[in-house]
């Protein structure tokens, strides 16, 4: 996610704010100095740093300047913006938190919450820090773009389109609003206009890897996998550690039937990010397919490990563990599938199945009479 940051350069930023001139100097010159006997020459030697990319000498300062001054907004803003350039997220949230409190009326604040909140996956609140961000600033096209990410990511892609629109309109050349509505587009299952949202995406900045990412999804819901594999080919061009284009590609190989080159991508994925469930269930799913049921459980595991709740990892364990004949051990999976998501039909098949198979026909008829009352989701089949 890009974002023409309000404060320093470095990873999310392509702008720069103008300093003072003793942070210029400071800057631009190692040998100067100046006498640190107050908060705010803290916070400017902060900033300082913050400007060179040295995020976390920056925090120890802000963190300096908290201990002469507790109450300073803005040295909790700081803070919190180093933090979340440095990755830490849930620090990031509470200084923010400590910011809005002594300033409730800051936006910059309350727009870096939310999309911190955004990254660890709490969409809904995201959503309520970019609405009140918005209301505080109605010109802030990031505001809206990173308000219909948090959207489409719960789903909401009527909305989430509106909100792109909306950032287009205050910001005709923004690349990621742009591919942000070619994605809400493909969740509407416009796929058409979402493309032509990419073309201007790509026509505006060619090395937009997101863009080629977006591009393949399109192309993996129509069914056309061979073009979806080339989209992500291309974003892993533009940027090899793209762990999220490995594992799209993955998925396209798979359900293109390269089981095998579809593990090799997962491999990639997990390598770059160890800690995404999905990466896992669909490598054992793809292990699976070929018959390698032992390593598929291992990587089920993994995945219940890392996400206990996930009532697929469970249902996808226990089929591993039939295939093996221990239906026993399978329907202890179902069973736990079932508990965390009461509405999966594919476990209740499943059980019936596995009961069959050890002589237990009892209870089957109850299991038989949910599993045809839901529609099961056979989007982890690959």
């Amino acid at each position: 996610m890009m974002r023409a940051l309000k404060k320093w350069g470095g990873f999310l930023a392509v702008a720069v704010v103008c300093f003072t001139l003793a942070t210029y100097v400071w800057t631009n010159n190692a040998g100067a100095y100046f006498s640190l006997d107050n908060a705010d020459d803290y916070i400017s030697r902060g900033n300082a740093k913050g400007d060179r990319g040295q995020y976390q000498e920056a925090v120890a300062d802000y963190d300096q300047a908290l201990q002469l001054q507790p109450d300073n907004a803005h040295a909790y803003d700081h803070r919190g913006f180093a933090r979340f350039m440095l990755g830490q997220y849930q620090e990031a949230i509470a200084d923010y938190d400590q910011a809005l409190q002594l300033r409730p009326d800051f936006a910059d604040a309350t727009f870096f919450r939310g999309v911190a909140k955004l990254i660890l996956g709490q969409y809904q609140d995201a959503v309520a820090d970019l609405d009140q961000a918005i209301q505080l600033q109605p010109g802030d096209a990031d505001a809206y773009a990173y308000r219909g990410d948090a959207k489409v990511c719960l789903g909401q892609y009527q909305d989430a389109y509106v909100d792109y629109t909306q950032a287009l309109q205050l910001q005709p050349d923004y690349v990621h609003a742009y591919v942000g509505r070619a994605n809400a587009k493909a969740g509407l299952n416009q796929y058409q206009d979402a493309v032509a949202d990419l073309d201007q995406a790509l026509q505006l900045q060619p090395d937009y890897a997101d863009a080629y990412i977006v591009r393949g999804h399109a192309k993996l819901r129509r069914g056309q996998y061979q073009e979806a594999i080339a989209g992500y080919t291309q974003a892993l061009q533009l940027q090899p550690d793209y762990a999220g284009a490995y594992f799209f590609r993955g998925h396209a190989k798979a359900h293109f039937g390269q089981y095998q080159e579809a593990i090799t991508d997962y491999d990639q994925a997990i390598q770059l990010r160890p800690d995404k469930a999905n990466a896992y269930i669909l490598r054992g799913n793809a292990k699976a397919h070929l018959g390698q049921y032992q390593e598929a459980i291992a990587d089920y595991d993994q995945a219940i490990q890392l996400q206990p709740d996930k009532a697929s990892a469970y249902v996808r364990r226990g089929n591993a563990k039939a295939h093996l004949g221990q239906y026993q051990e399978a329907i202890v999976d179902y069973d736990q599938a079932i508990q965390r998501q009461p509405g999966n039909a594919r476990a209740y098949h499943s059980r019936i199945l596995a009961k069959l198979n050890i002589g237990q026909p009892r209870n089957i008829f109850s299991d038989n009479n949910q599993a045809l009352q839901l529609q099961s989701d056979f989007s982890d089949d690959y």
